[in-house]
């Protein structure tokens, strides 16, 4: 995968908890994309402890994943909100959380 950047002029709109495997929400372990995330917003997830795998699909039931990375702990990853996606805990004493940042254009047009 190509690094995903944020636009130095991206605003940074909202941020989870710090969630564990057993605080995080359960759809997050699941396929999903990040439901109620507007078009455009990038989320950089970060991991405090342990290590998590990002898997992009090309849609909600294709069998192969397009492509994966890992975050390790102290690292973060960005990508794009509107991917098929889940993330997979790769130790049981993960942390991390999710920031959404948003290009300032976006909220004026609302």
């Amino acid at each position: 995968m190509n690094r995903i950047e944020i636009p130095a002029h991206y605003v940074h709109v909202r941020s989870t908890p710090f969630w564990s495997l057993e605080t995080a929400p359960p759809g997050i372990w699941q396929r999903h994309l990040d439901a109620g995330t507007r078009q455009g917003v990038l989320p950089r997830l970060s991991v405090m402890r342990g290590a998590i795998r990002y898997c992009r699909y090309a849609d909600q039931h294709s069998p192969e994943v397009v492509e994966s990375f890992v975050i390790n702990a102290g690292q973060f990853g960005v990508f794009p909100a509107e991917e098929w996606h889940l993330i997979e805990a790769l130790s049981d004493d993960v942390i991390f959380s999710v920031d959404f940042y948003v290009d300032p254009q976006i909220l004026l047009e609302e």
